[in-house]
């Protein structure tokens, strides 16, 4: 395990489920957990035979998903936002767990149906969630739906930064503390930093965490070398 504090970010180089007992309750949970290699894979690969190569971490199952979830809004005094596939949406209300919307985000530029025998999907799954009690956001009427193209990054389930920084100012409120439990490549985390918020970011592969501090550090306007680093191959 290694800790980073980098200004308002505190990042861990360690297991996720090791470390989110010992951290205390944080204001929200906004992520994107491992849930599904073939559905992470034909939401960003462009080359069909390459759909779940492309992923290179280890996937919850449902019930590890559910777990997670149901410890995640135990952690938040107020929102869990997180990417997931569709079924896991359903197996969240029938484990009761406290869903309040399935959201959409929706691509624009997403890969086509290569088969070309039915339509393609198109979107992700978003799920919101958040405990037991009065409810807030900083989006009046606007619906559980986000139109943002993907962008290629240094993870293969790199999320927009303008996705992110949507989901921080309308689920988060400034000063608050926002916790990553799968932080990848970073983009919670500058998000956070961008918009005023504290982040704490966890991730458990060694070359994603040093993209991540590289990233979260330059978002602080420092830095710490010229160019991020490269990802290793598994």
């Amino acid at each position: 395990m290694r800790k980073q504090q980098i200004g308002d970010a505190t990042l861990y180089l360690a297991d996720a489920f090791d470390i989110m007992p010992t951290l205390g309750q944080v204001d929200s949970i906004i992520t994107d957990p491992p849930y599904d290699a073939k559905t992470h894979a034909n939401a960003r690969s462009l080359k069909a035979r390459q759909l779940v190569s492309a992923i290179d971490f280890d996937c919850f199952t449902e019930e590890q998903f559910i777990e997670f979830c149901a410890n995640a809004v135990a952690l938040a005094r107020r929102w869990v936002v997180m990417s997931c596939a569709w079924q896991h949406v359903a197996g969240l209300e029938k484990a009761g767990v406290p869903l309040v919307r399935f959201g959409i985000w929706h691509k624009p530029n997403g890969a086509p149906q290569f088969t070309g025998d039915r339509p393609g999907t198109g979107w992700e799954a978003i799920a919101i969630l958040h405990r037991q009690g009065r409810k807030h956001w900083n989006g009046g009427g606007h619906h559980a739906v986000w139109v943002c193209n993907i962008e290629q990054g240094e993870h293969p389930t790199q999320k927009p930064l303008k996705l992110l920084l949507d989901w921080i100012a309308k689920f988060t409120d400034e000063g608050e503390t926002v916790l990553d439990p799968f932080m990848g490549s970073g983009t919670t985390g500058v998000a956070c930093l961008k918009l005023g918020r504290k982040f704490i970011g966890i991730e458990k592969r060694e070359d994603y965490f040093d993209i991540a501090r590289w990233r979260i550090d330059d978002a602080q306007g420092r830095a710490i070398s010229l160019s991020p680093p490269t990802p290793r191959s598994r």
